[in-house]
């Protein structure tokens, strides 16, 4: 059994930007990781992926991105990012070390892993927003008989060439999966199951990005009706091709419903060139054949599922419905929510999620300094 005072779970952007913070302030601290590596879920992110935000709004706490690195920084570009910022800051996870059960104890917690056992006073669930797969269930997809593939395990469209492929989700993901499916010469589809709204990357030359962080200083009403008019202004009519916007704007969709708009990085000219078809939710399947809820039916190779992840936390807890709500997600983010429980990373904020973590390890770090040198 080993102590310590505070106990990070997670070795992504959220647990590397607090392990710097707590080592600045000479919190003693023990980061767990399950994979080999820092930013594991990055690493496996398809090949083409680059941040929707800019570098300069990006970047973890106390290390901006190098002068050399470009506005949207790409996957690979960012891996090595992480890569540098565990070295600057001699932060050295315990790799391989899964935990499995997280309980409360009279002072404290105390942590099971796959091979070691930990008490320690405070706990950073730093798992991440996008952790588990989730899989829609549909009664007849068992009938199937081409492959379907979770975006998790999408590296490129390389062996997708000349396949029709229908790609279930239009968030981010779904849309720029769509893109690399027609450009490494598949036929791609994209299901759109629900009202969408898209944003452009950016507006007049300046990073949408920008104009959230300004948006987000005015109260929610008057900053939601403003984005309504710019997005009204700058984003196609696209009802002909079976897609409509929500009755509300940007930014309450991600403070009220916490799901990010689709970044339009070129999505929306292949569907109005008729390069990339929208179908609406899937009825039922036979074969390769595919039947959606408007009676059209088409063959499709492949499916791609944009579906999203789960954070598998409830299964950490004992007393999960203490901590997260019916969907699984924290009650409370970037703030101690229990007695010297904390999550960290789980908030898909307008601003933008990288910027919010840092704001968020900046807030969990002090909290728990102060306590530290208070001995509470």
């Amino acid at each position: 059994m080993k102590n310590t005072d505070t106990i990070i779970v997670g070795a992504g952007p959220a647990g590397i930007s607090l392990a710097s913070l707590l080592s600045k302030e000479n919190v003693p601290y023990l980061l767990l990781e399950k994979s080999e590596n820092v930013a594991s879920s990055w690493r496996g992110h398809y090949d083409r992926l680059h941040l929707h935000t800019v570098n300069s709004f990006s970047h973890l706490p106390q290390l901006p991105f190098p002068n050399n690195y470009p506005r949207y920084v790409s996957r690979d570009l960012l891996v090595s990012y992480f890569d540098s910022y565990i070295s600057k800051f001699n932060i050295n996870p315990i790799f391989k070390s899964e935990v499995k059960s997280i309980s409360k104890l009279d002072e404290g917690w105390k942590i099971l892993t796959n091979s070691e056992e930990y008490i320690s006073r405070r706990v950073v669930i730093a798992t991440g927003y996008n952790n588990i797969p989730f899989y829609p269930e549909w009664e007849s997809l068992s009938n199937y008989t081409g492959e379907v593939v979770h975006s998790r395990d999408y590296k490129n469209g390389i062996k997708f060439k000349n396949k029709n492929v229908l790609v279930v989700g239009a968030g981010n993901t779904g849309g720029e999966i769509a893109i690399d499916l027609h450009e490494n010469g598949a036929k791609p589809s994209i299901c759109i199951r629900s009202p969408l709204r898209i944003v452009p990357r950016d507006l007049l030359g300046v990073p949408m990005q920008i104009s959230a962080i300004i948006l987000n200083k005015l109260p929610l009403a008057i900053a939601d009706k403003i984005s309504q008019l710019l997005l009204y202004l700058t984003v196609p009519n696209l009802k002909k091709y079976g897609i409509l916007p929500p009755a509300y704007g940007s930014l309450r969709q991600v403070k009220e419903f916490q799901k990010i708009p689709m970044i339009d990085i070129g999505t929306v000219d292949l569907i109005r060139k008729n390069i990339v078809t929208v179908y609406p939710g899937i009825k039922s399947f036979s074969n390769l054949e595919i039947e959606f809820d408007d009676g059209r039916k088409a063959n499709f190779d492949s499916i791609i599922l944009c579906t999203g992840y789960k954070t598998g936390l409830v299964n950490l807890f004992n007393n999960s419905t203490d901590f997260l709500d019916q969907r699984g997600y924290p009650l409370k983010k970037g703030e101690e929510i229990n007695n010297g429980l904390y999550f960290a990373g789980f908030n898909n904020h307008i601003t933008g999620f990288l910027h919010y973590i840092g704001i968020e390890s900046e807030r969990i770090s002090k909290d728990i300094s102060n306590k530290f040198r208070n001995k509470i």
